[in-house]
Parts: structure tokens; C-alpha cells; sequence
């Protein structure tokens, strides 16, 4: 196993674990001969190796959609401040939260970071009057109106990164049959076709077609979670710049292909672009700061916060790094029409659901 993460309880993944992490990345799906390839290692042994990074949370096949770009909800990047912005009760109310796909403490002039997900904005600042009634915080809000890259699309040393510079709308209608696929595979990437087929009452093969149909038009693709200090990455901070509104586009491109960059959104508000990165060390703040931001003609003013501790990512609860369960909206996990519907029992968590039999999961 690598080094002990100190106060966790966790190790930074070892070797063959960071080899199967990375096959996954590049296709989430993969049949395990495949991956088992790719990570040099006997099929067993990579199958083994992953139902226990499962099992314990310290890995998830998750798939990756714009929201937005769907026209499914709106994202809004949130700076919560006040006495009790910081407060572990607070943060984790947030966590608990089905409208919440992230939030951390932070140290800055916040404390704590956290991004809603709401079909409409109105519905935004309902959260926002609620949440602010119960804790003694303020909010400002940043309304995210282009994602250049996904912070599921981050992993070192791996694929090349998805950079969207498309303006327009995607323009994928979906079905009730393919909301449905969708969430089940938000939930798990893996999950297989005849679990994606019992929820819309069709056949396997019909299933089949539906995830080949959202994959064909980019409606969905596969990657992993696991968070940055499991692959020996100590330091993450939130970047919150002013450029000029006439090289937003190319900052915003520029700075999602660097590889210190997990997530990278161009937002309406008194910053017009936010950005999540990951470096090894806390000392490397310095360099990047200087060498990189500072380097970037545009950038008119900055903010910087450090993450302290991750409470939520993708709808994902995470405790000492490890993924303990989903919190996230019945609109997208378990939209109307579904046999998961929030009013039957609610579905097997991705905790639960490992992977049983078969050498792939279509």
C-alpha cells in the first residue's frame, strides 16, 4: 500500500491501484480483460483490487453529464460567510442536501465553497432564504454560465482533458426512458443493462441502445471519482478571477488544459472565472500563483481560498476521502415515470450495488 493519509485512516492508492484508476478513466465500461490490459495485471486481480477500492468508498464509476448544457437545472457556485460558515453542523447540512452536488470548508474570506443545482434560479434563492434563516451565514451567489471542463474529467497523467468551448446548446431532448438510464448510470457508471432495463420495463437490448444512443450524442460519459489526496495530491484551492470579458474565452480554454486544473467555469457575478485546482504540495501555491496565474495576461484581480476538507462532490457524500452515499435530486436520480420513483423504496446506493458476475457491463 502507499503512504498513510494522516488523520484518515486511508493510504494514498498504490501502484496498480493508480494503473486500474486511470484504465477506468479512460473508459468507465470497459470490460475487466480490458482494464486488466491496460493495468498489466491478471483479470482477477484488477476485479478484486476494485470491488475493495468500492466497497470502501475510496472509488466511483460515475457518468458525467452537463446539466446545463442539457437544459436539465441551472449550477451556481456559492461563498457562504458568517459565524457559521464553517461550522461542521452547517457544512453538513449542506452534504445532506438533494439540491447540493458540492461543497468544502475553505480558509479565505469564506468559509465554505459549495455549488447548487436547481432546475431554475428562482429555485436557487429559495435555498438560499432557507439556508440563510437556519444558520447565521451569507451568501453570494455566482450563477456558472459555461463549463469548461468538469472537475470528473481531472486525473493525472491520464486521457487528455474535455475542454468545451461550444457556445451553443447541446439540444438533446431526452425521454422518459433515457432520464431514467441516465440517473441509474449518474448513480453507478457501471451499473448493468439488465438493471438499466428492469426501471423502464423494456429489454435488455432495448437498454442497450438507449446507452449507446446517450453515449453517440454525448449525452453521457464515463469517468471515476477519487479524491486528489488518494493519488498523493495534498493541496487544493478555489481560484475566483476577473479577466477581461474579451479574453474570458481564451483564459477559460488556456487554464482547463493545464493539469493542475480540476474544475474551470466561466460565472456570472463579481468574478467571471472560477476555478478548482490541485497541486502535490501546499509550496507549490507560490510557482503557480506567480508563474501561472500570474503569467496570464487578462487576469485583472484574484481570490484565492484553500480547501480544508471535502464534505460532498458530484452528489457524492465523502468522510475522511472515502464516498459514503448519494444525496442528490429526485429530478435527475429518480425522475417521474421511473419504478424509483421517490415514492417506492429508495434505490440501492452505489455503496451497495458491486459489481456481480460477467466480464463487462454491457
Amino acid at each position: 500500500m502507499g503512504s498513510s493519509l494522516e488523520g484518515s485512516g486511508l493510504s494514498v492508492l498504490d501502484d496498480l491501484d493508480q494503473e486500474i484508476v486511470r484504465a477506468l478513466h479512460k473508459n468507465g465500461r470497459a470490460a475487466w480483460s480490458s482494464i486488466a490490459a491496460m493495468a498489466n495485471s491478471s483479470t482477477s486481480t484488477v476485479r478484486r483490487r476494485f470491488e475493495s477500492l468500492h466497497s470502501d468508498g475510496r472509488l466511483r464509476v460515475t457518468g458525467r453529464v452537463d446539466v446545463a448544457g442539457l437544459d436539465l437545472a441551472v449550477p451556481v457556485m456559492v461563498q457562504f460567510r458568517g459565524r457559521d460558515s464553517s461550522r461542521p453542523d452547517f457544512l453538513k447540512s449542506l452534504q445532506a442536501r438533494q439540491d447540493v452536488r458540492y461543497v468544502a470548508a475553505v480558509a479565505g474570506s469564506a468559509g465554505c465553497v459549495a455549488e447548487i443545482v436547481m432546475p431554475s434560479l428562482v429555485g436557487v434563492q429559495r435555498i438560499i432564504h432557507e439556508v440563510t434563516l437556519q444558520f447565521d451565514v451569507e451568501a453570494e451567489l455566482f450563477v456558472v454560465t459555461h463549463t469548461y471542463t468538469s472537475g470528473q474529467d481531472w486525473l493525472p497523467d491520464t486521457v487528455n482533458r474535455e475542454i468545451d468551448v461550444r457556445q451553443e446548446r447541446m439540444g438533446s431532448r431526452l425521454s422518459r426512458e433515457e432520464l431514467i438510464v441516465l440517473g441509474l448510470l449518474l448513480e453507478d457508471g457501471r451499473t448493468s443493462l439488465s438493471d438499466l432495463a428492469e426501471p423502464i420495463g423494456k429489454s435488455e437490448s432495448t437498454a442497450r441502445r438507449i446507452l449507446e444512443s446517450l453515449i453517440s450524442r454525448d449525452v453521457v460519459s464515463f469517468r471515476v471519482l477519487v479524491e486528489p489526496e488518494l493519488l498523493g495530491f495534498q493541496t487544493s484551492f478555489w481560484a475566483w478571477l476577473n479577466v477581461e470579458p474579451s479574453r474570458l474565452s481564451a483564459i477559460g480554454t488556456e487554464l482547463a488544459a493545464m493539469k493542475e486544473t480540476k474544475t474551470l467555469f466561466a460565472t456570472a457575478g463579481r468574478y467571471n472565472l472560477v476555478g478548482q485546482f490541485v497541486l502535490r504540495y501546499h509550496t507549490d501555491m507560490h510557482a503557480f500563483m506567480t508563474d501561472v496565474l500570474g503569467a496570464i495576461d487578462g487576469i485583472k484581480k484574484s481570490e484565492i481560498m484553500m480547501q480544508t476538507e471535502t464534505y460532498k462532490r458530484v452528489w457524492n457524500m465523502v468522510s475522511c476521502s472515502s464516498y459514503v452515499g448519494i444525496s442528490g435530486p429526485d429530478w435527475l436520480f429518480k425522475p417521474p415515470g421511473s419504478t424509483l420513483s421517490s415514492s417506492d423504496s429508495p434505490p440501492e446506493t452505489a455503496d451497495t450495488r458491486l459489481l456481480e458476475g460477467g466480464e463487462g457491463r454491457w
